[in-house]
């Protein structure tokens, strides 16, 4: 149980890492983004195709920061740094919060649309019970000593 918290915040930066890969390496948009927008891909001004794919690589920035930034906080979060708890829980939020407004207000666009909603409820899910288990673990240095 010691563990858990940070085996969970591990999954989240994984996970947050893995979406940045996602959207770093696109060259359009989302097929889900196509059906919201009523558009293919190629029916897009390049403008337009340059605008949205700035987008999403900005997107991915967030995701790989938020990612990033919650793999260093495992090291201050497994020697019982309390602030460290409040910090992943901060870094996980700003992300992932607006993550999940933003694939339900594309759903409820389109119905059809398959945006990652239960992917982002998971990773949610993660961040949000990792941090509610941290504060009731010891950590894990200290449950090694003794």
């Amino acid at each position: 149980m010691r563990r858990l918290p940070l085996v969970l915040f591990a999954l989240v930066a994984i996970l947050s890492l893995l979406a940045a890969g996602r959207y770093m390496a696109t060259a359009e948009f989302m097929p889900y983004h196509a059906i919201v927008s009523g558009k293919s891909w190629a029916a897009l001004e390049s403008g337009l195709q340059t605008i949205i794919l700035g987008m999403l690589k900005i997107v991915a920035g967030g995701f790989l920061a938020s990612g990033v930034a919650i793999l260093w906080l495992l090291l201050p979060l497994s020697r019982g740094s309390n602030w460290a708890n409040w910090a992943c829980l901060s870094v996980g939020l700003s992300v992932w919060l607006p993550t999940f407004y933003v694939t339900l207000l594309l759903k409820s666009t389109a119905p059809t649309a398959e945006p990652p909603i239960a992917a982002t409820a998971v990773i949610l899910a993660l961040l949000v019970i990792g941090f509610t288990l941290s504060l009731f673990s010891k950590p894990v240095t200290q449950a090694n000593e003794g």
